[in-house]
């Protein structure tokens, strides 16, 4: 079971890594100045699809793999403060189905349906949905803290039914490692960091860095500013996760595309594209390699949610 489990999570890993979660992006221009500019109550829906494939090489037979993520997410300003906005969290729907070449369907999740009793991957993952987070980002993006995974880890066990002290530990653990306070503040901080410290113009680029299990030397432009605003990025990216199985380094190239309200301010679309390769290397085989290739395709659309 404890096997199986981890499938699940080293899966769902994989899909975050690469596809998972660009929320939440707010620009407004005033004199080109490009942040953050939110009211208390602001509460945004945001819908994802993200597409991936990934491809191993094993000695000229290929392991296919593809993800099908589908998500929905809310998120409401709850405080303003003088250099950051406190802003609640919570996953709506998480919807997960992998399929292999090899081994046929290995995951079939959807928090929208009802969830059967042998299905331990739908119990788990519907602790996403009964959960709230609050996370504190400054003005510029970046994340200063989050909160409430600790409560959110312990609904999702709960909710697998796992009644075994040792593996409910193990479990526990496990999922800190991906969905606890400060890997959640690392993720989300890569879809929200991204604006200038400086006022700019159309065809001005920036820099920024993010840090985590994913690495990324990221160059933004202003592309346009008319009724709404056009923001783009070529990022590259190295991703290095270690399992007790194996290693999987990777690096590669991302493409972020945003259209804002010029108004509201509010993110409407959001385009991300990634190819990353490298290798696999087992550690229960010698740490044999095996070539390694993943890409996505992932769109947010994001809507203001009115009462």
């Amino acid at each position: 079971m404890y096997s199986k489990i981890k499938l699940i999570l080293m899966s769902h890993l994989v899909s975050k890594y690469i596809a998972f979660f660009l929320l939440f992006p707010s620009v407004i221009c005033s004199q080109n100045t490009l942040e953050y500019n939110l009211n208390v109550s602001d509460s945004l829906i945001v819908s994802q699809s993200s597409a991936q494939n990934i491809i191993q090489d094993m000695d000229g037979s290929k392991h296919e793999m593809s993800n099908i993520l589908l998500g929905e997410f809310t998120f409401v300003v709850k405080t303003i403060t003088d250099s950051s906005y406190v802003i609640n969290f919570k996953f709506n729907r998480f919807k997960l189905i992998t399929n292999s070449n090899i081994y046929g369907e290995l995951i079939n999740i959807d928090t929208n349906n009802d969830i059967k009793e042998d299905n331990l991957e739908a119990k788990i993952f519907s602790g996403l949905t009964k959960s709230v987070l609050k996370m504190e980002m400054l003005k510029n993006g970046k994340i200063k803290t989050v909160s409430g995974t600790d409560a959110m880890i312990s609904k999702m066990i709960t909710d697998a039914g796992i009644l075994d002290e040792f593996t409910k530990e193990i479990m526990i653990e496990a999922m800190k490692k991906e969905f606890g306070n400060e890997s959640l503040a690392r993720s989300f901080e890569q879809m929200t960091y991204f604006y200038p410290t400086k006022n700019v113009t159309v065809g001005d680029h920036w820099s920024n860095i993010y840090s985590g299990d994913l690495n990324a030397e990221n160059i933004w432009t202003l592309d346009g500013l008319s009724d709404t605003i056009e923001l783009s990025a070529k990022s590259n990216i190295t991703m290095i996760t270690e399992e007790d199985t194996h290693i999987m380094t990777l690096s590669g190239i991302q493409d972020t595309n945003i259209t804002a309200d010029k108004e509201t301010g509010f993110a409407e679309l959001i385009n991300v594209v990634s190819s990353a390769e490298g290798i696999t290397a087992m550690k229960q085989m010698n740490d044999v390699e095996i070539p390694t290739t993943i890409k996505s395709i992932t769109t947010y659309k994001i809507k203001k949610h009115v009462q």
